[in-house]
């Protein structure tokens, strides 16, 4: 009885803890997207942008964004499980929270490379780097999968700011891609003019 309680009381405070440190994850800077029963997902909104080749150009086709990812307390033993069964180092996460990752998301080709990988602690500080090659394909994918859309949802935020992303960004757009967002955009317009004619037709044939 006496371990059960002391067992509970433990469990009890680890997701306290959790719970503190997912209040302080700014809205303001992190865009949340899902939450499965073990994990919440977070991309930065403020940090997304597209990468910058050696030459300076901008390609818009690529994504480079920071992503976080909160642990529930079953997803935190089920890590350092898995990592002591294949005898990785476990020194470190006595205090894990989550992890984080830098992502390229390249739109046309639909594939994600994680790039960078660390475990966080409750303070965000990065306690153990995760080597990884990990390179998703996102339409070989189930549509129930969580990363699916995960990766969907950036790729969809980022659709909707262009322009924005555009303007901050440091670099020349190369002409390929201008040449594709003046396209985009006229098709648009020309959507919209279409849809006000019809509803001039529709306004003036019910009278």
């Amino acid at each position: 009885m006496y371990r059960t309680t002391i067992f509970f009381i433990i469990i009890f405070s680890f997701m306290a803890r959790a719970f503190a440190a997912a209040e302080t994850v700014p809205t303001d800077i992190y865009e949340w997207v899902q939450a499965s029963p073990r994990i919440s997902y977070y991309f930065n909104k403020k940090e997304m942008k597209y990468v910058v080749g050696d030459d300076g150009i901008v390609n818009t086709d690529i994504l480079e964004v920071p992503v976080l990812e909160q642990y529930d307390w079953i997803e935190i033993q089920d890590v350092i499980q898995k990592r002591r069964w294949n005898n990785e180092d476990v020194s470190t996460l006595g205090g894990i929270w989550g992890a984080e990752a830098i992502l390229h998301i390249d739109t046309k080709k639909r594939t994600v490379a994680y790039l960078q990988q660390s475990y966080l602690d409750a303070n965000w500080n990065s306690i153990l780097d995760i080597t990884s090659n990990r390179v998703d394909n996102i339409d070989k994918m189930s549509d129930k999968n969580l990363d699916r859309n995960f990766y969907q949802a950036i790729i969809d935020y980022a659709e909707k700011n262009k322009q924005e992303l555009i303007k901050r960004q440091q670099g020349k757009i190369s002409p390929a891609n201008l040449q594709e967002d003046t396209k985009d955009k006229l098709k648009k317009n020309l959507k919209t003019e279409k849809q006000k004619v019809k509803e001039i037709i529709k306004l003036y044939g019910n009278k």
